[in-house]
């Protein structure tokens, strides 16, 4: 890795942020599926999905980690080469990794409204300009 210039620690942040974003988005599924106050007080509190919705909810899962991932190693790479190389520094930016796959998909969201303004305010000054 060091041909690409590369130091232990970058490369630990681009394995390990990705990880941290998994399970970030892993916890919020467990989060969304169950009712994370009380527990099943007895057996008829107990439901489980049917076949279907079972084979969904596993893309469902399957694709929320897959956005975590996604997520954490774009965060994983903004701090490559940008670190004091300490694990104290490893394990704040594995930890908000974490987080941010936990609010994955409202970070995505919050990132489409963003784009999605600017290119249409991009649009409008273009047709002002044609006019």
């Amino acid at each position: 890795m060091e041909i690409l210039g590369l130091s232990q620690f970058d490369l630990a942040l681009i394995i390990l942020c990705p990880i941290g974003g998994v399970i970030g988005s892993f916890a919020h599924a467990i989060i969304d599926t169950i009712d994370p106050i009380s527990s099943p007080k007895d057996e008829k509190q107990a439901v489980f999905a049917s076949k279907e919705l079972q084979e969904k909810r596993g893309a469902w899962l399957g694709l929320r980690c897959t956005l975590g991932a996604i997520l954490g190693l774009v965060l994983g790479l903004y701090f490559v080469g940008a670190i004091q190389e300490n694990s104290a520094t490893i394990a704040k930016i594995l930890a908000f990794s974490i987080l941010a796959g936990y609010a994955a998909p409202k970070i995505w969201a919050a990132q489409d409204k963003i784009v999605d303004a600017k290119l249409k305010k991009i649009l409008a000054g273009s047709k002002e300009d044609k006019t």
